[in-house]
C-alpha cells in the first residue's frame, strides 16, 4: 500500500511543460491598408514572411480581417 501511495504521489509532481503558442502574424500591405478580398495575395506574403524565419505559415480557422490588415492566428511554426 505505501509503495503505490509512493508511485501515485511521484506521478502527481511531475512538471507540465505548457506547450509553446506561437504568435499571431499580422500582415499588411505597407502604407496602403489590405482590403477584405485581398486575403490570397496577404496569405502569400505570410507565407513569405515564415519562409524567411525558416518557418511555414500555420493557417486556422480563426484566421481573420481586422482593421486593414489580414491576421494569421496560428502564425509562423
Amino acid at each position: 500500500m505505501a509503495a503505490a501511495l509512493s508511485f501515485t504521489l511521484a506521478a502527481a509532481c511531475v512538471p507540465v511543460v505548457a506547450a509553446k503558442v506561437p504568435a499571431p502574424l499580422r500582415v499588411t500591405n505597407g502604407d496602403r491598408p489590405f482590403g477584405y478580398d485581398e486575403g490570397a495575395p496577404a496569405r502569400k506574403l505570410a507565407e513569405a514572411e515564415c519562409a524567411f524565419r525558416g518557418q511555414s505559415l500555420r493557417t486556422s480557422v480563426y484566421d481573420r480581417f481586422e482593421a486593414g490588415a489580414w491576421v494569421f492566428d496560428g502564425g509562423c511554426a
